[in-house]
């Protein structure tokens, strides 16, 4: 259940006068920030699009099963099955073991988080009163949430460590047939898969060994799922109080395959299906308990392309300084794989120019600050300048945008840019010469 605290300041005429003073300022400066980063992000595009077509043109096929001498230092697309002859992987804390390239432990813990929301209204002589109300809710989350900086932090303390922490490993190496995967493309392994934990030998860390007389028991599932539910599973505040249905429900789709589970009997330390539940209280979570979970990366068939030096596959750099390392899964076509890396170089460019579009309006918006707490002193005259000033920092920040863009294209892409600019006024001239038809000829009628 959340609680929440208010917080309410004063803000004289003159006040709001100097802030909104400082606001131009900080407005000048996010308006040169966004044009340098939306200049950047052009050349940027351009540049990725051209390494792109140069690997198009460049890339070479071989095949995973040997090495081709002719292929040295050269682009290459391969697909293949990944593998690795290490040993099994094991996580040395409870003893989870896999055969997958990728072991992950996740942990998960219940804390306090802090959200805020302003509002403000205006009083007589121009003051303003505003009230920040902080929202104190617990939620589950693998980040270490500081709770230093609370508004209220009493009361409301999260941990400042946590006894056990996520951790990756991988085998190594990883290999593709005969091809050894650099860690540049290893790290693009991230299709991880959750482990069942009713089929691994858990081992209970002592500190809760000590407290109970029997760590495990063998059961039936269906006497687990029983037992689990009356004895273990608490009240999930954060799912719109419902049970933890999910851990539930996988252990019933296991249930056929499984005749045994692993369940612990001590009252702080559980291990349900995919879970390991640390809490103090079984009936709902508190800040402190800990939520567990492993996932692993398995083989798979992936498709890549990257450069052959010797027997190992790294990054490639075009002539033009692009860096090209792509993998996929499954088995993939060179060419597919090129329309891919276009598109996501499209949508990368298109979200980033609205990001530096948002950034631009705040900064215009901001600069108009000073002119409509100016306007407070005429209450009705101040919404109608407040409107306007959005709509006049709208228009500029999409003039600004489009000439930043424009501008940016001349520099990177001059042939193209001339003919927009053709275009551009070749549409005007019309239009021109459209209206000056038009009125001739209204004039010869009216005679």
């Amino acid at each position: 259940m959340s609680d929440s605290v208010s917080v309410t300041s004063h803000h004289s005429y003159g006040s709001r006068l100097g802030n909104s003073f400082k606001a131009i300022l900080w407005g000048i400066i996010l308006v040169i920030v966004s044009i340098i980063l939306l200049a950047w992000n052009e050349n940027r595009y351009v540049k990725t699009k051209a390494g792109i077509n140069e690997w198009k043109n460049e890339v070479q096929e071989t095949v995973s099963t040997q090495i081709n001498p002719d292929l040295e230092g050269k682009e290459v697309h391969l697909y293949g099955e990944l593998s690795s002859n290490e040993e099994t992987l094991q996580d040395n804390m409870f003893w989870i073991i896999t055969n997958d390239l990728k072991l992950k432990r996740t942990v998960e813990m219940y804390q306090w988080d802090e959200d805020s929301e302003e509002k403000c209204h205006d009083n007589l002589w121009w003051s303003e009163d505003c009230t920040i109300t902080y929202t104190y809710d617990k939620k589950w989350s693998d980040d270490a949430i500081d709770s230093n900086n609370f508004q209220k932090s009493e009361w409301h303390e999260n941990p400042s460590n946590r006894e056990f922490t996520s951790t990756t490993q991988e085998k190594s190496p990883i290999t593709l047939w005969v091809y050894t995967l650099s860690n540049t493309f290893t790290n693009k392994l991230t299709d991880y898969k959750t482990i069942n934990l009713s089929e691994q030998n858990i081992k209970i860390p002592e500190k809760y060994q000590e407290k109970t007389d029997s760590t495990t028991q063998e059961i039936t599932t269906d006497n687990a799922i029983e037992n689990n539910n009356d004895n273990y599973l608490y009240w999930d505040y954060e799912n719109t109080n419902t049970w933890d249905t999910e851990a539930t429900d996988n252990t019933s789709e296991n249930s056929e395959t499984n005749d045994t589970v692993s369940v612990n009997s001590n009252e702080n330390f559980h291990i349900y299906d995919s879970y390991i539940y640390i809490w103090k209280n079984p009936n709902e979570p508190e800040v402190w308990d800990l939520k567990i979970t492993f996932s692993s990366v398995k083989p798979s068939t992936v498709s890549i392309v990257w450069r052959q030096v010797g027997n190992e596959l790294t990054t490639y750099t075009t002539p033009n300084g692009t860096t090209i390392a792509y993998l996929e899964q499954w088995n993939i076509s060179a060419d597919d794989m090129f329309l891919h890396a276009q598109q996501a170089n499209k949508q990368i460019t298109w979200l980033l120019r609205l990001v530096w579009l948002l950034l631009m309006y705040c900064g215009f918006a901001s600069m108009f600050k000073f002119i409509e707490t100016l306007a407070k002193v005429l209450p009705f005259l101040a919404n109608i300048i407040w409107f306007w000033t959005g709509i006049i920092a709208l228009w500029l920040t999409l003039v600004v945008w489009f000439l930043t863009i424009w501008i940016a294209w001349l520099a990177v892409r001059p042939v193209i840019w001339l003919c927009c600019l053709i275009v551009a006024v070749a549409g005007i001239f019309l239009i021109i010469s459209g209206k000056k038809n038009r009125s001739s000829n209204k004039e010869i009628s009216d005679k």
